[in-house]
């Protein structure tokens, strides 16, 4: 009896009626990515953009019996989502897509810091399609994205090792904080757009960012060592609520608070960068002030700034 739902039972001209369909069905799928990959490159609407890069990112273009030779990876259309969200909001020229042929995958740059960084998507591994934006060279892992999550969230480890530590030599004040604006600026058209979470951590500016330390009870010693460090460039660390605060005028109104955040026990000690126009975050102190900078790093298995940890 003919199972018309097996080929091995079907007539010759019934194999070939299933392998045409077979091809159809491939040659189908192949149109659908071509639109929207037309959709990725030139739409003007975001969430049309985020639909085709959230498709693409897990869209399976082969079939048993259509094959496309030159496939991009699945965290290139990441990539190219990020480069046409930054043109949405007039801000394209300010990184560079390069296409590498031979492995067919794309890279960025950030034209702020030139060729100081490569980087790219790869994936998290973590079942739900998140991807890290990595420099190449070091395997920096800068901030985590996730279309379908709709979170992205900074790698604070990763913006010291790159921005206040690798790129010092090579690249300016200026440059370092322009590259980082530009990841803010893509944070904020994720949430003004999509309404996505969005954690800026020690690139956010707003008064009431509290940045929480690694090591939540800080210790005697590494205050001492600020009021010192602080005293030899003429600034007062003052401490305030028996030891559970100290405070640093910085100038341009800027004022550094460090404290032990009773109301909240898990977080314990972190800071608090507070200035009246709320421009100023704790890497653009970090990158301003060499006694700030270098306490930091002196310190760093300390006062290495929280990050989310279900991510990094």
């Amino acid at each position: 009896m003919i199972n018309e739902n097996d080929p091995a039972t079907l007539s010759a001209s019934g194999r070939l009626l299933a392998y045409n369909d077979a091809v159809k069905t491939g040659l189908a799928t192949g149109e659908r990515f071509t639109k929207l990959m037309d959709q990725l490159i030139n739409t003007t609407v975001p969430q049309e953009l985020a639909q085709a890069a959230s498709e693409l990112s897990t869209f399976v273009l082969d079939s048993e019996f259509v094959t496309f030779p030159h496939q991009y990876g699945a965290a290139d259309y990441y990539l190219l989502f990020m480069s046409r969200m930054l043109e949405l909001h007039n801000q394209g020229d300010e990184v560079a897509l390069v296409s590498h042929e031979g492995s067919h995958h794309l890279t960025q740059q950030i034209v702020a810091i030139a060729d100081s960084g490569s980087f790219a998507f790869e994936s998290a591994n973590d079942g739900t399609g998140g991807v890290y934006y990595t420099e190449q060279l070091t395997g920096e892992r800068v901030f985590y994205l996730n279309l379908q999550r709709q979170m992205m969230r900074i790698n604070s480890v990763a913006i010291t090792n790159l921005f206040v530590v690798a790129y010092a030599a090579s690249v300016d004040e200026a440059q370092r904080l322009a590259a980082t604006q530009l990841l803010i600026d893509f944070g904020q058209a994720l949430k003004t757009d999509f309404g996505y979470s969005v954690d800026f951590n020690l690139l956010d500016t707003t008064n009431r960012e509290f940045y929480a330390f690694q090591n939540a009870q800080l210790s005697s010693d590494i205050l001492d060592k600020l009021f010192v460090a602080a005293a030899s460039e003429d600034y007062m660390l003052m401490h305030e609520g028996h030891g559970q605060a100290a405070i640093l005028q910085l100038p341009g109104d800027v004022v550094l608070k460090l404290t032990n955040k009773p109301s909240s026990a898990p977080e314990g000690w972190g800071l608090y960068v507070q200035d009246s126009e709320q421009n100023v975050s704790w890497l653009k102190v970090l990158l301003s002030y060499d006694f700030l900078r270098q306490w930091y790093l002196d310190n760093i298995n300390d006062l290495q700034i929280r990050s989310d940890n279900l991510v990094f």
